[in-house]
């Protein structure tokens, strides 16, 4: 093995690592989201052939399963962790997949895989979008003694993680669920937003700007209602059509 093998090696086993990783977090944190994905994956393999692509896209389990939308891609690639071969997950992805930037451009080298691209090009993003998340942390943190939310929702870093699109739902997600737990010492009640810069407690207009197009417009929030709300539509098996919904985009 060559060094150039070697280092190809080295990374593919970051990456299976990276997806694995993500999905054993979201499994941990939400398993309703997880299991519910894993059933409809399971009824969609079992209704289609996997050597026959004409009856992927055609079978009424390819449209619930599409239905969901963006925020299942990390479940998507997960399995194309367990399997490189799949070429159904492969098409999942490139259906679900909205955001141009995050498509897999030109068609794969000779001798690579499709879904070696994907699995790399999900690594990417994952790491760029920990550091957004980071970004926007330590930005919030900086106006932390502001009393206006509209400190933390306008600024590039926030606008940076808009621009990765949907399928950052479950990473954004999972930020939530841990500094709501952060807010509410680990279990209490969540009685007040102190301490936002530690702890972001505006996530809820992230994924609401990222479903809907625009921020909630909602001046007075219960942090662990609105909280709650996103959480069970999250592991609720539902599309982005069921996902909570404020102000003009109520309408």
């Amino acid at each position: 093995m060559d060094a150039q093998d070697v280092t190809d090696f080295e990374e593919m086993e970051n990456t299976i690592w990276s997806t694995n990783r993500l999905y054993l977090c979201l499994l941990e944190t939400f398993p309703n989201y997880v299991q519910d994905f894993q059933a409809k994956w399971n009824d969609w393999q079992q209704a289609i052939s996997a050597k026959d692509s004409s009856t992927w896209s055609s079978v009424p389990s390819f449209t619930t399963l599409t239905t969901l939308g963006p925020k299942i891609i990390p479940l998507v690639v997960y399995q194309l962790a367990l399997n490189q071969n799949d070429n159904t997950a492969v098409h999942l992805y490139t259906t679900l997949e909205t955001n141009p930037f995050y498509l897999p451009g030109p068609p794969a080298e000779v001798g690579s895989s499709r879904a070696l691209q994907i699995l790399r090009l999900s690594f990417d993003r994952n790491r760029a979008v920990r550091n957004a998340l980071a970004d926007w942390a330590e930005y919030s943190e900086r106006v932390s003694r502001h009393s206006t939310s509209t400190m933390y929702t306008e600024c590039a870093e926030y606008d940076t993680l808009l621009g990765f699109g949907q399928s950052i739902i479950p990473q954004v997600m999972l930020q939530y669920a841990h500094d709501i737990k952060v807010q509410s010492g680990g279990g209490g009640v969540l009685v007040s937003a102190s301490g936002i810069g530690r702890g972001l407690l505006f996530w809820y207009e992230l994924l609401h700007e990222l479903v809907w197009g625009g921020k909630t417009g909602v001046q007075t929030v219960e942090f662990e209602e609105m909280y709650k709300r996103w959480e069970a539509w999250f592991q609720g098996g539902g599309g982005v059509e069921d996902a909570p919904r404020f102000g003009r985009q109520a309408a």
